[in-house]
């Protein structure tokens, strides 16, 4: 179907959705500012299109046939999402601001959001924003928040969920550490040494390597496990030994000589993270500014670096 075929379907489309609810040619020609001669050409010009008898005509009444009444409901979505457009673009004529309630991971809201919400609201200075940290995950209907930034969670099919950046952990031991164990040149070696798992993830100390595309699968020793990533980093940092944190956490460290990064051309698998939303219509200005910061401001070369 060409484009100029479906904006005349859509046409009588509409005609026939005007019919269908008003329950009448007479009222719906006058309710659209047509003749009835026109309107009951269209809607007839709709169902030899459909090749589908949509209504059923008498002289005293006019019914929906089964067809009908399921072509009516979509009529209606299309005029529902017409006048969510609508009400988005006024939306965006109109300043922004009011207040949002994020939630995020606790280390990576520590690391970044001081700067990103701080960078955001000199742009929206209309905008308060609350920034809730933890490792809960809330509901965000039922708690009133906006905004949520989730790693590697299925997302409920409820929420609208967009991708926002991918981050990759790195392998740290401090150099006292090292200084009592043999050099770490292979993946095998971890197996053999003491290792700090996030006891938050499934299958917490199996570790995957990927080595020039050669897969690793390592089942490595915890003697102590932490489901908090900055109590691990002080674990590494005082000699608990061999630490996978995230390259955002890790890199201040490495770069000032406290941690030592190994296997730096072994990559472990990513983790993904989204910015999840209630579903809305329309949404508000404000979260669809934010949402559009958030991913450009993460997008950038100085956070695509310290995410790895």
């Amino acid at each position: 179907m060409t484009p100029g075929q479906q904006a005349q379907e859509l046409q009588w489309a509409m005609a026939f959705a005007s019919v269908a609810e008003q329950r009448s040619f007479t009222r719906a020609a006058e309710q659209l500012g047509v003749s009835k001669a026109l309107l009951s050409k269209q809607v007839r010009q709709l169902e030899l299109r459909l090749a589908t008898q949509l209504l059923y005509r008498t002289t005293r009444r006019l019914d929906l046939t089964e067809a009908g009444k399921l072509y009516l409901q979509h009529c209606r979505d299309w005029l529902a999402r017409v006048d969510a457009a609508r009400q988005a673009l006024a939306a965006m004529r109109e300043e922004i601001g009011g207040k949002l309630r994020i939630t995020a991971p606790n280390s990576f809201g520590g690391v970044f959001m001081a700067e990103a919400l701080l960078a955001f609201r000199e742009r929206f200075p209309g905008i308060e924003v609350e920034l809730d940290l933890g490792a809960t995950l809330r509901d965000l209907e039922a708690e009133g928040f906006d905004l949520a930034i989730r790693a590697n969670l299925p997302p409920p099919e409820h929420l609208i969920s967009r991708p926002l950046a991918e981050m990759h952990d790195w392998l740290v031991a401090s150099p006292g550490f090292l200084a009592g164990h043999p050099p770490v040149t292979s993946p095998e070696q971890l197996a053999r040494l003491p290792c700090i798992a996030n006891s938050r993830f499934a299958q917490s100390t199996r570790w995957l390597l990927n080595r020039d595309g050669l897969l690793s699968s390592i089942d490595v020793q915890s003697p102590i496990s932490s489901n908090d990533y900055y109590l691990i980093r002080n674990l590494a940092l005082h000699g608990g030994g061999i630490a996978r944190l995230p390259a955002y956490l890790a890199s201040a460290d490495v770069a000032a000589g406290r941690l030592i990064r190994l296997l730096p051309d072994c990559r472990l698998q990513g983790m993904q993270l989204y910015l999840l939303y209630p579903q809305r219509q329309p949404q508000p200005a404000k979260l669809l500014a934010l949402v559009d910061f958030l991913r450009d401001w993460f997008a950038a070369p100085e956070q695509a670096a310290m995410l790895g």
